[in-house]
C-alpha cells in the first residue's frame, strides 16, 4: 500500500520547482530569438510551456487558492530578484567587462520588471481560470482527453495574454526608453511564442502532465481543497 501524501509537502516541492523556471526564464527572456526582420519571441519560451504545464498540475490537484498563492508568490519572488540586480548594477565594481557583461544580463530595468509581473501574473490567471471553467464544464464525463484539451487550450489563451501582455508593456513604441518594438514585432512575436509554447507543452502533456495528476491525485485526494 504507497503511503498518503501530504498537501502541504506536495505543494513545497511544486513552490521550489515552479520559482527556480520562473526565475531562470526571466533571465532568458532577456535575449530575443530571432532576425531583424522576424523576431521569434525571448529565450524564456523555451521555459514558459513548463510554468504553465506546472500551473495546469497544481489547478487540477490543489485548486484555484492554492494555484494562485503559488504563482503570486514565484512572480514577487522574480520581482525581487530583478529589483535587487539593479542596485548590484549601481553598485561600483572591480572589473569593467565583468561589469558591462552583467549590466547586458540584467538589462531588465523597472519598466520591463514590472511588466513582467503583470503579464505573468495575469497569463497565469487566464490559464487557472480556463482550466477549471472546462472541468467543470465537463462534469462528471471528465476523462484524460479533456484534460489534455483543457490544458492545451488554456496554455494557448493564457500564454498570448502573458507575451502580448508584456511586449506591449515593456517595449511598446510610446517613446519613453531605447528599446521598444513595432507593433508588428510585438504581435508577430507574441503569436510566435504562444505557438512555440503550446505546441512544446503539447508535446508533453500526455507524458508528464496527466501521470503527475493521475498518480498525485489518488495518494491525497481525502486533502483535496476546491
Amino acid at each position: 500500500m504507497k503511503q498518503k501524501l501530504k498537501k502541504y509537502e506536495v505543494m513545497a516541492y511544486f513552490m521550489a520547482v515552479y520559482c527556480t523556471f520562473t526565475v531562470v526564464q526571466n533571465l532568458f527572456e532577456m535575449k530575443t530569438l530571432g532576425t531583424d526582420a522576424f523576431a521569434f519571441g525571448g529565450g524564456g519560451g523555451l521555459l514558459s510551456w513548463a510554468t504553465f504545464m506546472i500551473i495546469d498540475i497544481s489547478t487540477e490537484l490543489f485548486g484555484k487558492k492554492d494555484t494562485i498563492k503559488l504563482y503570486t508568490f514565484a512572480g514577487l519572488l522574480n520581482l525581487f530578484i530583478v529589483v535587487i540586480a539593479q542596485v548590484i548594477i549601481a553598485l561600483p565594481g572591480v572589473y569593467p567587462e565583468q561589469n558591462e557583461a552583467f549590466r547586458l544580463i540584467f538589462s531588465n530595468g523597472i519598466r520591463t520588471a514590472f511588466s513582467s509581473f503583470a503579464a505573468f501574473w495575469v497569463g497565469n490567471f487566464i490559464n487557472m481560470t480556463v482550466m477549471i471553467k472546462m472541468k467543470e464544464q465537463a462534469g462528471e464525463h471528465d476523462n484524460k482527453f479533456l484534460l489534455f484539451v483543457r490544458a492545451v487550450l488554456s496554455t494557448i489563451v493564457g500564454q498570448f495574454v502573458d507575451n502580448f501582455t508584456f511586449a506591449t508593456l515593456a517595449f511598446a513604441p510610446i517613446g519613453i526608453s531605447a528599446f521598444e518594438m513595432t507593433w508588428k514585432a510585438i504581435f508577430t512575436s507574441s503569436c510566435f511564442g504562444t505557438f512555440m509554447e503550446t505546441v512544446n507543452e503539447s508535446i508533453f502533456v500526455p507524458f508528464i502532465t496527466i501521470p503527475s495528476i493521475t498518480k498525485l491525485k489518488g495518494r491525497f485526494e481525502e486533502e483535496q481543497v476546491a
